[in-house]
C-alpha cells in the first residue's frame, strides 16, 4: 500500500476525533498529571550560556530515579491508547489500562533497545541515527497490535519500514517540529498574560499547567499518529486480528 501523508493524517484526525473522550481521559492520567507534577516539583534549572550540559546532567542525576517514574506512567498511557487503537479486542478505558500494565516490561524493554540504537546511529554522524528513528517508529505499535516481544517488534517495525525510512521519519518530524512551535507559542503567549496579570506565583503556576497540557496534547497526537503509521504500513486500516 502506498505511504501517504495525507492518508496517514487523515488516518490520525480521524482516530482522535473517534476516540476524543477516551484518549482524553488516559492523557489527562497519565500524560498531564505527570507533567504538571514534574514542571512543579522538580523544574528544569535556568543555567548560564555555557553550562547548560553540566547544570542537566546534575540535575538528572539527582532526579532521574522521579523522572524515570513519570515516564513509565507515560508508557502506561501510550499503551492504553494503543490497545484501544489497534488493540485486537474492543476496551474500555479502564480494561486497557489493566491490560497495559501487563504489556509494560515488553514496551519498556523495547523503548530502551530503540533507544540506544537510535543513540548509536546519532552518534554514527547524526543520519543514522534520524534514519532509525524512521525505522524503529511503530515497535510499540506493533507490541501493543501483534502480541510481539521486544526482538520480533523491532525486526517487524524494519520489515514494515523497508524502504520508507526516510519518508516516516520526515512525518514524524513535521508533525512533531509543527507540534513544539506551537506549544512554545501558545505557552509562551499565554504564560506571559499570566504572569503579567496575576504574578509570580499563581502566574508561575498557570504557565506550569500551560506547558504539561501541550506536551500532554502533543504525545497524544503522536501516539496516535503512530498507530496510524502502523495501520498504513500494515495494508490495513482495521483492527489486527493476532
Amino acid at each position: 500500500m502506498k505511504f501517504s501523508y495525507s492518508a496517514v493524517w487523515d488516518d490520525t484526525a480521524r482516530m482522535l476525533r473517534d476516540n476524543a473522550s477516551l484518549l482524553l481521559a488516559i492523557a489527562g492520567a497519565f500524560l498531564f498529571l505527570p507533567a504538571l507534577i514534574v514542571g512543579y516539583a522538580l523544574p528544569q534549572p535556568d543555567p548560564e550560556p555555557g553550562r547548560i550540559v553540566g547544570v542537566m546532567i546534575a540535575y538528572f542525576s539527582v532526579n532521574w530515579h522521579w523522572l524515570l517514574l513519570a515516564n513509565i506512567v507515560n508508557m502506561i498511557g501510550a499503551i492504553a491508547m494503543l490497545l484501544l487503537l489497534v488493540g485486537a479486542e474492543r476496551r474500555t478505558v479502564g480494561s486497557a489500562i489493566v491490560a497495559a500494565l501487563s504489556i509494560l516490561p515488553f514496551y519498556f524493554v523495547a523503548a530502551i533497545l530503540t533507544n540506544i540504537l537510535v543513540i548509536l546511529g546519532l552518534i554514527a554522524l547524526i543520519v543514522p541515527g534520524l534514519y532509525l528513528i524512521g525505522r524503529l517508529a511503530v515497535v510499540g505499535t506493533v507490541i501493543v497490535a501483534e502480541n510481539q516481544n521486544p526482538g520480533r517488534a523491532i525486526g517487524r517495525s524494519f520489515m514494515l519500514t523497508k524502504g520508507k525510512g526516510w519518508v516516516v521519519f520526515g512525518l514524524l518530524a513535521l508533525v512533531l517540529l509543527a507540534g513544539i512551535i506551537v506549544s512554545w507559542a501558545v505557552t509562551a503567549v499565554l504564560g506571559s498574560v499570566s504572569l503579567l496579570i496575576l504574578g509570580d506565583r499563581i502566574g508561575g503556576l498557570l504557565v506550569i499547567i500551560f506547558d504539561a497540557l501541550t506536551s500532554a496534547l502533543l504525545s497524544t497526537i503522536i501516539v496516535v499518529l503512530c498507530a496510524a503509521i502502523y495501520r498504513r504500513l500494515a495494508g490495513s486500516g482495521e483492527r489486527p486480528v493476532n
